[in-house]
């Protein structure tokens, strides 16, 4: 469905106050925009207050979105029509996209407007709704602790039928919430359980920054590595949470902070006495690991990832791992210049790289995505009868491929100055994802070649179905 919306601030100072208020490197009507286009949104009017900043920037201006601004009191030259779900929200309530998707996709149904409810995230003033008579009401409440489990509170967000002619609120002398209330008069109404932790009314600094955190509580995503998740996050999101304020782009983060980290511990590694070099590139290595968090972290929650940003940050990051790679093999041979093994072991485990490399770049090229990571986790969806002995215990043990953990077990073993260590761990563990990677490629492809003909399969109705048995 072609969902439209409408983000309206309050037509007072405040609300014009509250449109440019900044957070999470963006303004609060922008991170609006963004918001309800990742939600499903493909037409947005934007209603602000008279000399409100509607600038917005070039990622905002390339969404796939038509985008109308006009102030109260302005005609707005978008209409929506009967059947057509419009998702209004109120411009001082900030959501993750997350919490609004599965709202959108729902729909008004058989309904003209449904409001989403959730117990209250903050002791703010918020709006309690409810229905009486077939009448939309709303109060404004501050809920102290001793009723938070007892109420619930509007988000801010309402899908509307477009029969209700919501565009016409901006020039209808009432507030949206009055516009609503005027609106629902006998008409079905609803309200739908939202998520509370997934959004925040923002009226001042520091209703501000706890929607960033808010925002910022997301971020980890589920395919993470367990050092990721429980030790890498708790350096990486206050990194990210100062970075973001100052306007860098994730590209940067990527080449300023991650590439660089990673090259300086590849040029350390290389000659790793005295003890200080390698036990420097270990922690170094490791840092990498955790600013590579940071740059995903900055897109999240600016909501400016792309497919050019995935391919930038996996291609960055492989040339840092061959860097690091190649770097052993220099080590080695000054380590251990009687004992070309060690550097036969180097040189094969590299090559078994590459050929990793090769099989899950063409994967990703082929499945449209740039993140090598869903290699793993296309691995995991493959039906169970599809793997076997080998199968299961490459997936139980796959974390170990991750970067997380293997800059960590790098760093560990360099300050225990365990190099010999660190280098048999390193080439066993390349062998091994190699064989991985080389007897999966043929199932991951065919099982991604089924879903594909699956998602294009046309849809028959139930009853279609029952009536040709």
């Amino acid at each position: 469905m072609n969902t439209a919306g409408i983000l309206a601030f309050e037509d007072s100072a405040q609300g014009r106050k509250m449109a440019s208020i900044s957070f999470g490197g963006l303004r609060l009507l922008e991170r609006g925009i963004r918001t309800m286009a990742r939600a499903g949104v493909r037409r947005l009017l934007v209603i602000t207050p008279a000399e409100s900043n509607t600038a917005i920037g070039s990622v905002t201006r390339k969404l796939d979105l038509e985008l109308e601004f006009v102030v109260w009191g302005q005609q707005a030259a978008m209409h929506f029509s009967s059947g057509e779900d419009v998702l209004c929200l109120l411009g001082d309530h900030a959501h993750h996209h997350a919490a609004l998707t599965p709202f959108v996709a729902d729909g008004t149904g058989a309904d003209d407007i449904v409001v989403q409810i959730t117990p209250p995230s903050q002791q703010l003033a918020l709006l309690v709704p409810t229905i009486d008579a077939q009448t939309l009401q709303f109060d404004d409440a501050e809920i102290d602790d001793a009723e938070r489990a007892d109420t619930d509170v509007s988000t801010g967000a309402f899908l509307l039928d477009g029969g209700l002619s919501p565009h016409e609120v901006a020039t209808s002398g009432a507030s949206l919430t009055d516009f609503l209330r005027v609106r629902s008069a006998r008409k079905k109404l609803r309200t739908t359980p939202g998520q509370s932790h997934l959004w925040r009314r923002v009226i001042d600094r520091p209703s501000a920054r706890a929607a960033k955190a808010m925002l910022f509580s997301q971020v980890t995503k589920s395919t993470s590595g367990p050092i990721s998740r429980h030790l890498n996050a708790r350096l990486s999101i206050p990194i990210s949470k100062a970075l973001i304020e100052t306007g860098i782009s994730p590209h940067m983060v990527t080449v300023l902070f991650v590439m660089s980290t990673g090259l300086t511990a590849a040029f350390l590694m290389s000659h790793p006495l005295p003890y200080w070099r390698l036990a420097l590139a270990g922690f170094l290595w490791h840092m990498a690991a955790v600013l590579d968090r940071c740059d995903g972290e900055i897109a999240r929650v600016k909501l400016c990832e792309s497919p050019f940003g995935a391919w930038f940050d996996t291609v960055t990051d492989n040339i840092a791992y061959l860097c690091a790679y190649a770097a052993f093999l220099v080590a080695v041979t000054k380590l251990h210049p009687d004992q070309p093994l060690y550097l036969y072991a180097g040189i094969s485990a590299v090559m078994g790289m590459l050929l990793s490399l090769g099989i899950m770049y063409n994967y990703a090229l082929k499945t449209d995505n740039g993140s090598l990571q869903k290699y793993l986790v296309g691995y995991a969806s493959l039906p169970p009868e599809r793997k076997g002995a080998i199968y299961r215990t490459l997936e139980k043990y796959s974390f170990v491929a991750k970067r997380d953990f293997f800059a960590f077990v790098h760093f560990v073993c360099a300050v225990l100055n365990q190099f010999e260590l660190l280098y048999l761990y390193t080439v066993v563990g390349l062998h091994l994802l190699t064989i991985g990677v080389v007897i999966s490629q043929r199932k991951m492809l065919a099982h991604h070649h089924e879903q594909d003909e699956l998602a294009a399969a046309p849809v028959v109705p139930v009853a279609a179905a029952q009536d040709g048995r």
